[in-house]
């Protein structure tokens, strides 16, 4: 079945949209670059640093009440991530007729019923209650070493709840459709529909200027892409990028040639995408034509990683109504400004939503990918690419999410020498 089709590039809006957002500033958002995660502003200041040791909360801990009775909702949740940490199962054996820990283990459960980890985790917790039961409890016990306006929602924040609160602002973004990046189980499609896309639909990733840009040869199938593959990649184009993109090019060594590390499958609707990904971080996108082979090809080079710290910071990228992912416009570090390539227009869009099936030399992993597309014109003469793109995604995988940037080119894919 024919992919849809869409026009490579879209025209900037004549009019100026609203003003554009940058990222980068922690007075904005407070996100790090370069890894890390939750435990920024929840259990002890800095990543990684405090009495939570940069823990980072599980997929089940989002989309639920930001606190049970007295307790904050998060603190419940570390215990139980942590129950070989000292205290963590004596605080739930104290409180265990606590009407918070009630409320928080009925919504334990309603959860475990699809999550074989948060159930394997309440049965730890169920045996080693179990161990204690004959001994005594004291309903003001906290854990050593966790400060009391960790535990309890109300003492926070001037009685806002502190990250509970945070977490309040997370539910509302999850119900506003920010789903992927948050962990909310069922993602809303509502940009992407069952049937033929519109002109601003995710095939527009790769375009339509390289169509029929390979010739002869057997139909290319996504069999024959595979892990440890070698591509042989001109470095003419990436040359040519060189002043005028932020794209920075593959490591093709002396010989020209540079292996696959892993293998992507994207898909939306009726859209697949194929990922080539590269040593470094980078890939080639492709999108296979009716007949089996590549008629587009990009490729992306990483210009960032963010790691947002709170439910405030990744409410920067993606609030449903200001959130950076599918702002009308995106703006570098350096000032460049980005018109939104994917429905372009003058208010926010909802990022567009990818499952990714990623195949690695260790096994597969499954991923969840909330991309908006910008766009802007390199000013440079051919045969200089016209374009360059910036790709801004959230990414969830095992458990984890973070923020990725990455800068793009359009690419012939006869330079990859596939066939």
């Amino acid at each position: 079945m024919a992919a849809p089709t869409a026009p490579r590039s879209s025209p900037v809006p004549a009019s100026p949209p609203p003003a554009a957002r940058r990222y980068g500033q922690t007075d904005s958002w407070g996100g790090s670059s370069g890894g890390g995660g939750w435990g920024g502003s929840w259990g002890g200041g800095s990543r990684g640093g405090g009495w939570s040791g940069g823990w980072r909360p599980p997929g089940y801990a989002y989309n639920t009440p930001p606190r049970f009775g007295i307790w904050d909702g998060l603190f419940l949740w570390f215990l139980l991530d942590n129950l070989s940490r000292a205290g963590s199962a004596d605080f739930f054996h104290n409180h265990r007729d606590d009407p918070g820990y009630a409320q928080w283990r009925a919504e334990a459960e309603r959860r475990a019923q699809d999550d074989a980890e948060l159930r394997r985790k309440l049965d730890d917790l169920d045996r080693q209650l179990a161990e204690r039961k004959d001994q005594p409890r004291d309903p003001n016990y906290l854990p050593p070493d966790i400060p009391r306006d960790a535990a309890v929602a109300e003492d926070r924040a001037g009685g806002r709840g502190g990250m509970g609160f945070g977490l309040v602002l997370a539910v509302l973004l999850i119900g506003g459709g920010v789903a992927m990046v948050l962990w909310m189980r069922s993602r809303r499609r509502s940009q992407t529909p069952a049937g033929p896309a519109p002109a601003s639909s995710p095939a527009s990733m790769a375009g339509r200027i390289l169509r029929n840009a390979v010739g002869g040869g057997e139909p290319y199938k996504p069999s024959l892409f595979r892990v440890g593959m070698t591509l042989t990649a001109d470095p003419t184009p990436f040359i040519l990028a060189g002043g005028v993109t932020k794209v920075a090019a593959p490591d093709t060594g002396s010989g020209g040639l540079v292996s696959v590390e892993a293998v992507g499958t994207l898909t939306a609707g009726g859209t697949t995408l194929h990922r080539l990904y590269l040593p470094g971080g980078g890939f080639f996108q492709l999108h296979l034509g009716a007949d089996g082979k590549p008629d587009e090809c990009r490729y992306f080079s990483p210009l960032d990683e963010v790691s947002p710290a709170s439910a405030e910071e990744w409410g920067f990228w993606l609030d449903p109504a200001e959130g950076m992912i599918g702002w009308p416009e995106f703006q570098t570090k350096d000032g460049k400004l980005y018109a939104r390539q994917w429905a372009p227009g003058q208010s926010r869009v909802q990022p567009y939503g990818f499952a990714e099936q990623r195949q690695e030399a260790g096994g597969e992993q499954s991923r969840r990918l909330q991309s908006m597309l910008y766009a802007a014109p390199t000013g440079a003469a051919s045969p200089a690419p016209p374009t360059e793109y910036i790709l801004v995604t959230a990414v969830e995988q095992a458990g984890q999410a973070w923020v990725e940037v990455h800068a793009g080119i359009d690419v012939n894919p006869a330079i990859l020498s596939l066939a």
